[in-house]
């Protein structure tokens, strides 16, 4: 399987290639389009846990924000419901694995096939992954 260059870094950084390190470089891909990458200007809070394997969303937010949860930039919470909070001083975003994806991984994903479930996250159109909502910062959804 040819493994894009990109997730080749992220695993290397990760240890290994996992469909939920994936999930977390794609929601934050979007929390940098939808927001922006300057330093500190973004607040994310993960609701992913802190346990493996939801946890491992989180280096992938790591790697593709400007915030990590050593500048203090990104909050993980205890729940683990595959989603996020991201806020600037503009507007906040919340994105939300679809259930139907995290459904497959639970179903489906193995240690003999979860780099190829890794690599058709990366592949999926963003609109099959996550669901994005944006709001005002602090406020209520539009």
């Amino acid at each position: 399987m040819d493994i894009p260059r990109e997730l080749s870094e992220a695993a290397h950084f990760h240890t290994h290639l996992g469909p939920y390190l994936v999930v977390g470089l794609r929601m934050g891909a979007a929390v940098t389009r939808e927001l922006g990458d300057e330093p500190f200007a973004v607040r994310i809070t993960a609701h992913t846990g802190k346990v493996p394997p939801y946890s491992c969303a989180v280096d992938g937010m790591q790697l593709s924000t400007p915030c990590t949860v050593g500048n203090g930039c990104l909050v993980v919470g205890d729940e683990r419901r595959m989603a996020i909070e991201a806020a600037s001083a503009e507007r906040a975003i919340t994105i939300t694995l679809r259930r139907a994806i995290f459904d497959r991984i639970e179903n489906e994903c193995t240690e003999e096939n979860q780099e190829r479930f890794a690599c058709e996250i990366w592949e999926m159109p963003e609109g099959d992954l996550l669901e994005i909502v944006s709001s005002e910062p602090g406020g209520e959804n539009d």
